[in-house]
């Protein structure tokens, strides 16, 4: 496989339960940033520490970022389009909860945030904004604009908190099914008819599949291929 997936946990980092470290294990080449204090997101310190891995990967890259990482993902496929050729970003945070240098708490109001640090123009990969209905730290319109002001395609998880491994998302098929998909599109086999991810982008299809009380139940026949 030329193509690495590169794993970007957000704030506190993902546990031995978290999904993002099932996917690892699904794809025993992949690599999850480091370099990074888990404990103090500071975009740009993040950011530089992630485009220093890039360079050290031979081949293109697939980031599959959760939370505080997403926003430290958009930030490096802005910087580095040559070398992100896909993005799923799940359950981000939003910008105007952070500082540069870390999380703003309820005393630290008047600080500026890192929302005028996001980039404001299509990403120029393909890729997929995965929200939950019911997140708490990023509503849900909120990440559909994300979504399209970044020209990705939009996945509505229904009620699924902050899609991690508080809210129950370990094991999860449905991120792998995602990863898959995208690998298909940046490296078809030869001869295949290749199945064109960027219509996620382009078709700007925007289908709510129904809420599921619990990751156990996610249907297999997910919306997001269909729509592929």
């Amino acid at each position: 496989m030329n193509t690495k997936i590169l794993t970007v946990p957000g704030f506190h980092g993902s546990d031995d339960q978290h999904w993002q470290t099932w996917l690892e294990q699904q794809f025993p080449e992949s690599e999850r940033l480091t370099g990074v204090d888990w404990e103090t997101p500071a975009l740009f310190t993040w950011s530089e520490a992630l485009e220093k891995q890039l360079d050290s990967i031979s081949g293109q890259v697939i980031l599959v970022a959760h939370s505080f990482g997403c926003l430290v993902s958009a930030v490096i496929a802005s910087w580095r389009p040559e070398k992100v050729v896909g993005v799923i970003l799940v359950a981000p945070a939003a910008p105007e909860r952070f500082a540069l240098y870390g999380p703003i708490n309820d005393s630290q109001n008047t600080l500026q945030t890192i929302a005028a640090c996001m980039p404001d123009r299509h990403l120029n990969t393909l890729g997929v904004v995965v929200a939950s209905k019911n997140d708490p730290w990023m509503p849900l319109v909120q990440a559909d604009q994300l979504s399209r002001d970044w020209g990705l395609a939009f996945y509505n998880a229904g009620n699924a908190g902050h899609i991690n491994s508080a809210s129950g998302y370990g094991q999860w098929p449905l991120i792998k099914d995602f990863v898959l998909a995208m690998l298909d599109a940046v490296e078809p086999l030869p001869g295949d008819e290749v199945y064109q991810l960027g219509n996620w982008n382009n078709s700007r299809k925007r289908q709510l599949p129904r809420t599921y009380p619990t990751i156990n139940t996610v249907a297999i026949n997910n919306t997001f291929l269909h729509y592929a």
